[in-house]
């Protein structure tokens, strides 16, 4: 029987922008066949492929001009089916590097199956004695069935030991440990784990119980390995190991900000480290959250960022957002194309050449997207923007907070796309408070009517930002925020998470200044650090305007603007219509 086409036709470059020094933004270049994390498979210098996990048809996109362009295949019949997982997780391939050939694992209570005479050659499974089957088509009782939620394979110590992390949700990250190639399979003797999320603060419930999953891994140049995983906290955990994956240290939070997420480690072709992750801090827990069993609602999952280490992890340059999701305005986000899965979170990649990869990401038929990155895109210094393209750029939306689908809220705009008041033909973002009843749901107590936007620019532990705004009259005050992840447009517990924070409104006084309504100023906010007795030097027009203390150190420098209604009513909110950073 034929396979129906998930994807047709071929796939063209569409997006992206060049800036300065020749250097290209993230650009889209198509849709995967599955959900980003597994079946991304650079074959050899001419292909790249990423295969379904479609257990009835087996078929794989294929670039054939490094990434650029894509065509949909038919797998040769000597490819197992998927029998382990769903269909919208594909499996996991590595290549041995020793021997050249592959192995191949599916996510969820796997076969192992070994390639002889290469990926497209025949595919024999691992029996439990340890042999080699042929027969797999139609014998599978004596085949070998690795358990767990698994990622894919990893080779280290030069390629005589093959490591497949897997998790339970509630106990933490363990491996599958072969030294033979994937013939025989022994367990970890340790455990990775992170403790339960905890109501308390800002949450008057707990989240879904992730005690460590969906791990990745990397060999350090010392020997030791190094992991990072998923977790219910605020960071994903971090552990190493200096006996190739037998024992490990016990999990502590990493400087990598992310929950319920699924964190990817790797190593680039010029030996740089890179971390592909979504750096954003969900709303709190409200009270109706009260089962830490079960997933209750997502609101960190609209973005995908990326780092890079030269120094083997003990610096990080980047912090950037490779995607913001396309559809994260929708009104209908939560039910938009089924109730599944959705968003810019789980990824891997593949090299392009020195300085890009190829990245596949997201959950979703409609949410997934095959993205290049120029790594020295992430080492750039500045980042501006005037609005004169809309809000593109921006994180500016609310909640409907009843949730719909799978753990979604359907969206509202928390921030509006203007006319500029005093200026012909130029447009500005307004910011304020949303007279909206939709936004509040008194079972749970959640209120989410303080309009607010949020903007991303390269990471600095120095820097500063300029902000050009106007506080016209009748209005109730924005805070503004310079911070180390994305929060949520209309997340007011920012104050407790800023790098550096304060309220703009009629009034308030910077220095020897005070803000009028109904006049322009250009802010400029200038840090020195972001540890110890680091502060923000504040101008208004180039003059000094006195100092925000630190709020709150970070580990990576800051990396956000973010703004957020203070008013208590509908008001007149604030205008922007110029910002730009510099670090340093």
């Amino acid at each position: 029987m034929k396979c129906v086409a998930i994807i047709s036709g071929v796939w063209i470059v569409i997006g992206g922008m060049v800036l300065g020094g020749g250097v290209s933004a993230p650009r889209v270049v198509g849709v995967p066949p599955a959900d980003g994390g597994r079946g991304l498979v650079r074959v050899d210098d001419r292909e790249i492929r990423h295969y379904s996990g479609d257990r009835e048809c087996r078929f794989y996109l294929l670039s054939e001009d490094n990434g650029e362009t894509w065509t949909e295949r038919e797998a040769p019949d000597s490819h197992p089916p998927n029998f382990g997982g769903i269909p919208k997780e594909a499996p996991g391939f590595a290549r041995n590097p020793r021997t050249g050939e592959w192995i191949r694992i599916q996510p969820v209570r796997s076969h192992v199956f070994l390639s002889r005479g290469g990926i497209d050659g025949e595919w024999l499974a691992v029996t439990r004695d340890g042999e080699l089957s042929n027969r797999w088509r139609d014998h599978r009782d004596d085949l070998l069935t690795l358990g767990g939620i698994m990622r894919g394979p990893v080779f280290v110590n030069d390629g005589r030991r093959i490591l497949v992390p897997h998790h339970d949700r509630h106990r933490g990250v363990e491996f599958h440990i072969s030294d033979d190639e994937g013939l025989t399979w022994k367990p970890s003797g340790s455990v990775v784990s992170a403790p339960s999320h905890q109501a308390g603060g800002e949450h008057l419930g707990v989240r879904w119980r992730n005690n460590g999953v969906e791990a990745s891994v990397v060999e350090l140049r010392d020997g030791r390995l190094w992991l990072l995983c998923r977790t219910s906290q605020d960071q994903h955990y971090e552990a190493w190991s200096s006996d190739y994956g037998e024992t490990w240290t016990e999990g502590e939070p990493s400087r990598f900000f992310g929950t319920l997420t699924m964190p990817t480690v790797g190593r680039l072709p010029d030996g740089a480290l890179i971390v592909l992750w979504t750096n954003t801090h969900p709303l709190p827990e409200l009270r109706t959250a009260t089962s830490d069993t079960w997933e209750d609602v997502f609101t960190n999952r609209d973005s995908h960022h990326a780092a890079v280490s030269r120094d083997e992890g003990r610096t990080w340059t980047g912090f950037r957002e490779v995607i913001l999701d396309e559809h994260r305005n929708r009104d209908d986000y939560a039910t938009f194309h089924g109730p599944e899965d959705r968003g810019k979170h789980q990824s891997e990649f593949v090299a392009l050449d020195d300085n890009r990869i190829l990245v596949s990401l997201g959950q979703h038929p409609q949410h997934r997207r095959l993205v290049i990155l120029d790594i020295r895109w992430l080492e750039e210094k500045s980042r501006s923007e005037d609005f004169a393209g809309g809000l593109g750029e921006w994180t500016h939306h609310t909640y409907i907070p009843r949730i719909l689908g799978h753990a979604s809220y359907n969206r509202k705009p928390a921030a509006e796309w203007i006319d500029h008041p005093d200026r012909e033909g130029g447009k500005a973002m307004r910011i304020r408070f949303l007279d909206d009843l939709d936004l509040v749901n008194e079972e749970s107590g959640a209120d989410y009517r303080a309009g607010g936007a949020t903007w991303n620019f390269p990471n600095g532990e120095r820097g500063v930002v300029h902000v050009r705004f106007q506080l016209p009259e009748g209005t109730g005050g924005v805070r503004l925020s310079l911070a180390d992840r994305l929060f949520n447009a209309c997340d007011v517990e920012v104050v407790r998470y800023a790098i550096f924070t304060g309220v703009l409104e009629p009034g308030g006084v910077f220095g020897s200044e005070r803000l009028e309504a109904g006049r322009w100023y250009t802010m400029s906010l200038e840090w020195g650090g972001v540890t110890g007795q680091a502060v923000c030097r504040i101008t208004l027009d180039g003059a000094p305007a006195g100092t925000w203390r630190l709020n709150r150190e970070s580990p990576n420098g800051i990396s956000y603007l973010h703004f957020v209604s203070t008013a208590d009513g509908p008001d007149e909110g604030m205008i922007v219509d110029a910002v730009r950073a510099e670090v340093r």
